[in-house]
């Protein structure tokens, strides 16, 4: 979580440049540990300090749909473990990686050996950088490694590049002697029904997900995320984000989905600094949502500003309209 930075009293003042811009990054960089945030970086921890010296390490799949903040809590988890330099050599305890758009388990090799600082990381062949890449995670002392955007490296979904990344992927986990922790959207799971041996090892499966808003306990968590938002925001006075009325906006604005509450609040913060005040209004986030293009909601309505807005009529009415 972010620590609280002091902000100075706008009180009518015009901003400079600057300023707006530091504001509006400092929303950017806030991050909140929600109930369910916490849950699986906690499990992550355990599985990774448990599978030191392990017959065989854990695998782990983490999925969640886009938005949620997987990557954001992968890297808050690696930086728990930052890297060292010792006797001149580098000591990596979480080696994070992001698999690029069309990936191979060739190019996925070779971005791993660059995250880990070979400069020769796309030389040779796959057998030849998987080899390699096995010999400098064991110099480098990793103790997890963590893929991320799992999916790119099935984005074709024939029987050819299932069968391929699957047993690319079965023969690293085997080989490389720590915890892997895979990360990708939910459709990464098809992986799984291609290979049973990979689907054992990856066992273990944890979900992150986007916030609910029907039952009274979801809707007082989705509201303590708020209310822990607002404390975070660059402003000297409170915006009362978790307000009842703007809570249910909020939600429907962002499906729950806490990159869209955090974009909102961006846009929403630029225009509040402009005007030189020193809290969030409701104009502010109908401005921001005007910003903001949703494109699989095409039929979502600009909620804040209609003070007779219903959430549960609202939800309905998309709903009615999709079909």
């Amino acid at each position: 979580m972010s620590n609280k930075i002091k902000f100075g009293e706008l009180n009518g003042r015009n901003p400079s440049f600057e300023e707006i811009r530091t504001r509006k990054e400092h929303v950017k960089k806030i991050v909140i540990q929600h109930p369910g945030y916490k849950r699986v970086i906690e499990r992550i921890e355990e599985y990774h300090l448990l599978s030191e010296g392990s017959i065989q390490p854990d695998g782990i799949f983490l999925s969640g749909e886009t938005g949620v903040g997987k990557s954001t809590l992968l890297k808050e988890y690696q930086n728990r473990y930052p890297r060292k330099m010792i006797d001149g050599c580098t000591k990596i305890p979480i080696l994070y990686t992001k698999v690029p758009v069309g990936a191979t388990p060739k190019s996925v090799a070779s971005k791993i050996l660059l995250d880990l600082g070979d400069p020769v990381y796309d030389k040779g062949t796959e057998n030849n950088q998987t080899a390699r890449l096995l010999k400098f995670i064991e110099k480098c002392e990793v103790q997890m490694v963590v893929i991320d955007e799992f999916q790119h490296l099935i984005d074709r979904e024939t029987q050819h590049v299932f069968n391929r990344a699957s047993d690319w992927v079965k023969s690293f986990t085997d080989d490389v002697g720590v915890p892997v922790l895979i990360c990708g959207m939910p459709e990464s799971q098809k992986i799984f029904q291609h290979n049973a041996q990979l689907d054992r090892r990856f066992c273990t499966r944890l979900d992150l997900k986007s916030f609910e808003y029907e039952s009274k306990e979801e809707q007082i968590v989705f509201r303590a995320f708020l209310n822990n938002l607002d404390h975070q925001l660059p402003f000297v006075c409170k915006s009362y984000l978790a307000n009842p009325n703007l809570s249910e906006k909020l939600y429907y604005a962002s499906k729950g989905i806490p990159f869209y509450v955090k974009k909102i609040l961006e846009e929403a913060t630029v225009h509040a600094v402009k005007q030189g005040r020193d809290c969030l209004e409701e104009n502010d986030l109908f401005l921001a949502y005007q910003l903001i293009s949703i494109s699989h909601r095409p039929y979502a309505i600009n909620p804040f500003g209609k003070p007779n807005f219903n959430l549960i009529e609202e939800i309905k009415k998309e709903k009615y309209q999709k079909k």
